[in-house]
């Protein structure tokens, strides 16, 4: 069974400092998609332009083939967006077996960026009514399930929502043969219930910010309990059906699968990580760039629709985040989505990172500017760390000073 590896969250700073401080947005050759048609009104429905956008060094460009793509053996898709439009640059093929350039229709892994959906999902029941963020999880778990407590303070969704509930990165009987790094991919509620009533709580809920899967998990699986429905089929009939992101999904066809490349470790390639479906709602869905791109457009307010309200209060509430962080800006979580500030400018990112992927989606709503990042390898490999750097370099960005590796 391939291992799932812990999501690298102190580097999403770093992509969000490309929002931050970005007044233009420069192109990568290769593979692109473009269109300057795009409106308000019908963003969603549109593949790609920033009229605005100019043309990156040759070197950076050489540094993404020669460092991420050649190294990694790996397929990378990028995308930006702003009021003109989208724009989509792609680098790389499928597989080795299937030499098909990427594009902005190329399924990826998006791994925890789910997260936002699994959040956007409760925030939507909540502006409906259904349920309440301060709504202890022990209202929707069978009775026989031992929830934990830290000196008699409860659980609550919004707890679990915004990562501080106090439960572990993951549940301690969640690991084939109890061989930690290895998932059970048949992991289900009997076993989920099981984990969570055997867990002491790391910290008092709604106190501090620990990041978990084990949490957010629980909260897809609460809210698709409470819906009656699969988690998939509830993110699709709250979220992807009313934005349009018809490739957005848990499950892939066979035709599907001919857009989904394969996850590269070490610049090897590997089976792609299974998540339980009893968490799918940590990260499970898969997406394209061009999907995102309508899902920023969406969280930038480019879009509006009937999910307007809903996606106001997920990033309305927050938590103080991840204090020491590589960049020094100050930072918060909302429902899901982290919220970086420099110099009161704020951002709002999220990273997904598994064995073989990496992804990341963020926007500055003051500049309405988004990126999307979707790649086929490894952060150990072609890692976010060196994404980050690139991605920084396209800002042009000389004033910036790099703390990290280089």
């Amino acid at each position: 069974m391939p291992s799932i590896s812990l999501t690298a969250i102190l580097f999403t700073g770093l992509f969000a400092i490309i929002l931050i401080s970005v007044s233009f947005f420069p192109s990568f050759v290769y593979s692109v998609s473009t269109n300057n048609n795009t409106k308000k009104t019908d963003l969603a429905n549109q593949s790609s332009l920033v009229p605005s956008f100019k043309q990156i060094p040759d070197k950076v460009k050489e540094f993404i083939l020669n460092d991420i793509v050649n190294k990694s053996k790996a397929s990378i898709v990028v995308g930006f967006i702003d009021p003109n439009g989208t724009k989509v640059y792609s680098f790389g093929n499928i597989s080795k077996a299937n030499n098909t350039p990427v594009n902005g229709s190329t399924i990826f892994n998006i791994d925890s960026i789910t997260k936002t959906f699994t959040t956007l999902v409760l925030a939507d029941m909540v502006k409906q009514g259904i349920v309440n963020l301060n709504d202890p999880i022990e209202k929707y778990l069978p009775s026989t399930t031992k929830v934990p407590q830290y000196n008699g303070t409860k659980i609550t969704l919004e707890d679990l929502a915004t990562h501080t509930s106090g439960l572990p990165f993951l549940p301690s009987n969640i690991w084939l043969n109890n061989t930690v790094g290895n998932i059970n991919p048949n992991y289900n509620s009997t076993q989920l219930y099981q984990g969570l009533s055997n867990t002491t709580l790391l910290s008092e809920p709604g106190t501090k910010f620990l990041y978990s899967d084990f949490g957010m998990g629980l909260l897809g699986h609460i809210l698709s309990v409470k819906a009656g429905i699969p988690y998939e089929q509830l993110v699709k009939d709250r979220i992807l059906d009313v934005l349009g992101m018809n490739d957005t999904k848990i499950n892939l066809s066979e035709n599907d699968i001919k857009r989904f490349p394969v996850g590269h470790v070490n610049g090897s390639e590997i089976e792609t990580p299974k998540i339980p479906d009893v968490i799918a709602g940590a990260g499970a869905f898969r997406s394209t760039a061009n999907d995102l791109l309508k899902y920023l457009s969406a969280n930038m307010g480019l879009l509006h629709t009937k999910l307007d309200e809903s996606i106001s209060l997920q990033h309305l509430i927050r938590h103080p985040g991840v204090i020491e962080n590589p960049m020094n800006y100050s930072e918060y979580v909302a429902l899901a989505w982290r919220v970086l500030s420099n110099l009161g400018t704020e951002t709002l990112t999220h990273q997904g990172a598994i064995n073989g992927w990496n992804s990341f989606v963020g926007f500055t709503p003051a500049k309405q500017i988004g990126v999307v990042l979707l790649c086929s390898c490894d952060s150990n490999n072609a890692d976010t760390n060196n994404l980050a750097f690139v991605l920084l370099h396209l800002t042009d960005a000389q004033n910036l000073t790099w703390h990290g590796k280089k």
